[in-house]
């Protein structure tokens, strides 16, 4: 009887701690629910707004130029349609900011003011203002990472301009101006007109000895029109440059990263100007050691189809149709050299050819290069040379005496 009595006692003492799950429950009706931040460069005279929640002692006001100002849009219960609604005047998201010296100074500053608990459960964007990027975003990939409410699949962006303007921009196919932003990103991604740069890409790229991160560059227009503009890329910490929109595809057919999205119009002799659609991509990346330095050689497939022609008397034979495969694949051989060139000046391996050497090429690695930052420097030297085929799958339904199948 003794026996069976401690064998029960020990059970409900196992049993105990698995009773405890909820002790520290939050109920969703007393939280802040944050959809969007952003994050500005504070202006002159901002410091007065600082609530000092965060500060034992009185900071050193020379130190004022690092203060940054931060928005968040907080979704306001009830008022966030779940499907088809009529037009309210009531606004679906609450804007907020406030100034501090870092993110979770801004924070608590905020948190300050607020009465619910601040929660980045369904945080969907990061925006970024140029100034901010350019400056170096260490403080903001710190905080970010800490953060465990913060998922990986989070958008982060960087704004020509301040991102203010695209916190408070208003757009008519959405009520809920970080879903439309969400939206048009996710969208842009299986178009084939965005690489999946999200936050968790952004920090493994950024983390890898050979290779840098790049995030969408984002600029307004009017109307709250938001457009893609490129990619904003890093070097460590800080942005160095940009792409233009057409240079997102070069990148996304080096990276072999499908389907492909973007069209681009090519003029043939003559005056002809006809629109070809890359629609998939293949990549292969080699590298090998010659005379001492890294040659990087890339061979790149694209396939797609024949959009458009300006000219009505313009035929498509099977001549022609080769002469425009072969002055595709030479223009596309300049951008591709171009844009290179261009990330090698600004020493950001966005690519991530550093990788491949470190995978490859191991023994040169250890030896010669090592760090990050030794290939930083010896990236802007290496030797790349790019091998284009294009094939043209379809040219549409309007010309009958050609069908590739």
């Amino acid at each position: 009887m003794l026996q069976n009595l401690s064998k029960q006692i020990l059970v409900f003492l196992l049993i105990v701690p698995l009773l405890s799950g909820c002790w520290d429950r939050l109920e969703i009706e007393d939280r802040a629910v944050v959809l969007a931040i952003g994050i500005d460069e504070a202006k002159p005279g901002d410091e007065k707004e600082t609530s000092n929640a965060t500060h034992i002692l009185k900071l050193n006001p020379r130190t004022n130029k690092g203060l940054l100002r931060i928005m968040v849009q907080i979704a306001v219960p009830g008022r966030i349609p779940l499907g088809a609604s009529s037009p309210s005047k009531e606004k679906p998201i609450w804007v907020l900011s406030s100034v501090g010296y870092t993110i979770e100074d801004c924070i608590m500053n905020l948190q300050q003011q607020l009465a619910d608990q601040l929660f980045y459960g369904h945080l969907r964007v990061i925006v970024l203002s140029e100034a901010i990027a350019k400056k170096g975003i260490q403080n903001e990939n710190d905080f970010f990472r800490r953060q465990p409410q913060v998922r990986r699949t989070v958008w982060m962006v960087v704004s020509k301009g301040e991102a203010s303007e695209i916190m408070h921009a208003m757009p008519q196919l959405e009520r809920v101006p970080a879903l439309y932003l969400l939206a048009t990103l996710d969208n842009a991604r299986e178009m084939g007109k965005l690489p999946n740069n999200i936050l968790g890409v952004f920090f493994s790229q950024s983390s890898a000895k050979g290779q840098e991160g790049s995030i969408p560059y984002l600029e307004l227009k009017k109307a709250s029109n938001i457009e893609i503009s490129g990619l904003a890329y890093f070097r460590d910490d800080k942005m160095v440059g940009t792409s233009t929109a057409l240079q997102i595809g070069h990148y996304m057919s080096i990276k072999e990263i499908n389907p492909g999205g973007f069209s681009v119009m090519h003029e043939l002799p003559g005056g002809t100007r006809v629109i070809f659609k890359a629609t998939h991509r293949t990549s292969r990346i080699t590298t090998t050691i010659q005379n001492g330095n890294v040659h990087v050689k890339i061979n790149c497939q694209m396939e797609g189809d024949l959009e458009e022609e300006s000219d009505e008397k313009f035929s498509i034979t099977d001549e022609i149709l080769r002469k425009l495969e072969v002055k595709i694949e030479k223009d596309a051989k300049q951008g591709f050299e171009k844009f290179i060139q261009q990330t090698q000046i600004d020493g950001s391996d966005i690519f991530g050819f550093g990788e491949y050497v470190r995978a490859t090429q191991p023994g040169y690695w250890n030896k010669q290069v090592k760090t990050k930052e030794a290939w930083q420097r010896q990236y802007a030297d290496i030797n790349i040379e790019v091998n284009l085929f294009v094939k043209i799958r379809r040219i549409g339904t309007k010309n009958r005496s050609r069908n590739l199948g």
